[in-house]
């Protein structure tokens, strides 16, 4: 069912994992007695394991993760959230069933189908649509470094398993730097990812005077073949502004 609906996370990765931890094994088996196989046999398991583990991530671990992050996201029914890099809409649409009919998720993306299988706009929109989401949900096209909206936009805003696809380091400070901005005052972000980026995106939230409220690994749920490639999530709180700056703040989202 997750996967016909919301498809593989990095199809591609998930293929070399597979198709040499089998090549690999099948060579060792075939050259059984033709020379020492150990270090290829070993490799072999650890490469069609770490297949196994990746499929299960995809298919059941991140969603596990989504469904504890939604509980710690203060949504409201009428909260309206920005979802980064949000692909078929696993966690978008999980957002917008917890929101009422003045509540909104803006789901943005590249579409690209090497973050995602079969990742485009018409796919996550006829997921929205069969999930009877239609009008709690609004799709867009954009780059999550250069954020096309307001000032204190949102009350939510969440970057999932989609950062880390930025390479480039000041590209990705960034991106976090941009969610930043276009959140409320109060509101509340919350970055689920993975690569070895958590002290970084930290160190932005730090910079910009949020309280951190999360900042740990997710555990097995957020294995992408093993340990060395695991998953965290980092939250914070935009600070209060003053009564005079809230109003400030009101009248510019209002534009």
């Amino acid at each position: 069912m997750n996967i016909k609906r919301y498809g593989v996370d990095a199809p591609f990765a998930l293929l070399i994992y597979a198709v040499f931890g089998v090549s690999l094994l099948w060579h060792a088996y075939v050259n059984w007695w033709n020379y020492p196989i150990g270090i290829e046999l070993t490799i072999g398991i650890i490469l069609l394991l770490g297949a196994l583990v990746f499929l299960r991530t995809t298919t059941r671990g991140k969603y596990k993760t989504f469904d504890e992050a939604i509980r710690h996201l203060n949504l409201k029914p009428d909260s309206q959230v920005l979802g980064l890099g949000c692909g078929r809409g696993a966690l978008l649409t999980r957002i917008a069933k917890q929101l009422g009919p003045a509540g909104k998720v803006t789901g943005l993306d590249f579409w690209l189908s090497r973050d995602q299988s079969h990742n485009k706009m018409a796919v996550t929109q006829k997921n929205v649509d069969d999930l009877g989401l239609t009008d709690r949900v609004n799709l867009v096209t954009g780059d999550m470094t250069k954020l096309n909206f307001p000032d204190a936009s949102f009350d939510v805003v969440t970057p999932s398993f989609a950062i880390h696809n930025v390479k480039n380091e000041q590209a990705r400070i960034n991106a976090v730097k941009e969610a930043i901005r276009v959140l409320k005052s109060s509101g509340h972000i919350m970055i689920i990812d993975t690569g070895r980026n958590i002290n970084e995106y930290g160190q932005v939230f730090q910079d910009a005077g949020l309280q951190i409220s999360q900042s740990m690994g997710l555990g097995f749920n957020g294995w992408w073949a093993t340990l060395l490639t695991d998953s965290y999530v980092v939250a914070g709180n935009k600070p209060a502004l003053k009564r005079q700056d809230k109003i400030k703040e009101e009248n510019w989202s209002y534009k």
